[in-house]
């Protein structure tokens, strides 16, 4: 008891240090904010680094928008240094790291507020040689590229957004152009003690942005009362990507494992996200329905996981069915590439990871979808698939997942069709090009 009210107070007293440090860098910033100027167009021709931060390697999702900007840049602009900002990464091991043609550093709230301070009295000594490098890479960057998918917003706390804006503080601070690669953003929903400081951040800082991209029309709502000049909607960059050239993103070419899936199969690609927010209970039952309605139409299932934090949820569902032969789990942490080519081998899935869902309607697979956000919806609603969509906030019912399910089951190819036809109208789009 004694040790839980320790930690406790010592919980808080950290809490504080930390707002007394946020408040400081915040004021230091906000007073010089607006003596900083934009570089020329001339002075960022002659910079060769790029900045990539909000992706990571962990996240199948975030990996494969990662590898996709990568990917894009190097055919753009082939002789630049990549740089992949990613705290989580940069502890991999050294031979983890080593296989990729870019450079992981790490980034975290406590780097960027010693980025920011420019009094330096939060910079701690043993780590000065690293910040001195991460300044170094700053200052001979041509822009940051932002592909966090989805951070700016309530949902997540009013400290992951002020870690956010801090993103773009620092490249305000060294003068280097910002853009918002496609993510959802929003809705704002703050608690009120921390929408007053917030709003003021996102009043100073959202502005900056050469670009901000936004997924949904939800999002585009939400930032208007911030900035109005510098957003778009776009599409999710995975969709707008190529086929990946491995050269780009890898030193030499991978071993990447080729799983053959049967034909006339079926994918079920969970998430713990959705587990979050309804009884489990609920969501196995459901799942259990759909099972058993894919293995009366004679489907073979695989379930896979789209995230490395998936595999308990797949394992608890292949419990179900322990002696199933039409029913298997496919345990390995594959790569997002190694997904992407798994999924396109399917009839169709049934998916509640975003970008599960962006790799198979790439591929034109249709997808039954139980969301947990808004992104969800105006995904398929751009596809011409809103009647397989289903978001957990609002519950499950058993009896209309079934019914969108016999349909999906009966009308899959003409359901396919639709979604190739709207991607070819996707090739269009192109974020890439709003680069100076």
């Amino acid at each position: 008891m004694l040790s839980k009210i320790k930690q406790t107070i010592i919980n808080k007293i950290e809490s504080v240090i930390l707002q007394v440090r946020l408040s400081i860098v915040i004021f230091e910033n906000t007073c010089i904010f607006y003596c900083l100027k934009k570089p020329s167009s001339k002075e960022i021709a002659q910079k060769n680094n790029i900045i990539i931060v909000g992706g990571e390697l962990f996240n199948k999702g975030a990996q494969a928008m990662t590898f996709t900007v990568i990917d894009r840049m190097k055919r753009i602009k082939p002789h630049s240094n990549i740089f992949l900002f990613s705290n989580r990464d940069f502890f991999r091991k050294d031979e983890e790291k080593a296989i990729y043609s870019f450079t992981i550093m790490p980034w975290n709230l406590e780097t960027k507020l010693s980025l920011l301070n420019y009094l330096r009295i939060f910079r701690k000594k043993n780590q000065k040689c690293l910040q001195d490098s991460l300044e170094k890479i700053i200052k001979d960057a041509e822009y940051f590229i932002d592909v966090s998918g989805y951070a700016l917003g309530s949902a997540w706390g009013w400290l992951k957004s002020i870690d956010y804006l801090l993103n773009i503080a620092v490249a305000k601070k060294y003068s280097v152009p910002y853009y918002i690669f496609p993510q959802s953003i929003g809705p704002f929903n703050y608690r009120f003690i921390d929408k007053l400081p917030l709003n003021f951040l996102m009043k100073s800082y959202l502005k900056y942005p050469n670009k901000i991209f936004c997924r949904e029309k939800e999002g585009l709502s939400s930032l208007y009362k911030f900035t109005k000049n510098n957003i778009e909607r776009a599409y999710d960059i995975v969709l707008q990507g190529q086929e990946y050239d491995l050269s780009n993103i890898y030193i030499k070419k991978p071993y990447l494992k080729n799983i053959k899936i049967e034909s006339n199969s079926v994918a079920i690609i969970p998430n713990t996200k959705v587990i979050e927010r309804i009884e489990a209970g609920k969501l196995y039952s459901t799942y259990i329905s759909i099972i058993d309605k894919l293995i009366n139409a004679g489907k073979k299932i695989y379930i896979l996981r789209h995230s490395f934090e998936d595999i308990d949820i797949c394992k608890k569902m292949k419990q179900y069915y322990p002696d199933n032969g039409v029913l298997e789990l496919i345990p390995d942490d594959l790569n997002a590439i190694e997904l992407e080519r798994v999924v396109k081998q399917f009839d169709l899935i049934v998916a509640s990871r975003y970008h599960s869902i962006i790799h198979a309607y790439k591929n034109g697979i249709p997808v039954l979808v139980i969301g947990w956000a808004t992104k969800y919806r105006e995904l398929l609603d751009t596809f011409g698939q809103s009647e397989y969509h289903f978001d957990v906030r609002g519950g499950l019912d058993d009896d209309k997942v079934n019914l969108a399910l016999d349909k999906l089951l009966s009308s899959y190819q003409s359901e396919k069709k639709k979604i190739i036809d709207k991607m070819s109208s996707l090739a269009k789009c192109d974020v890439y090009g709003t680069l100076i």
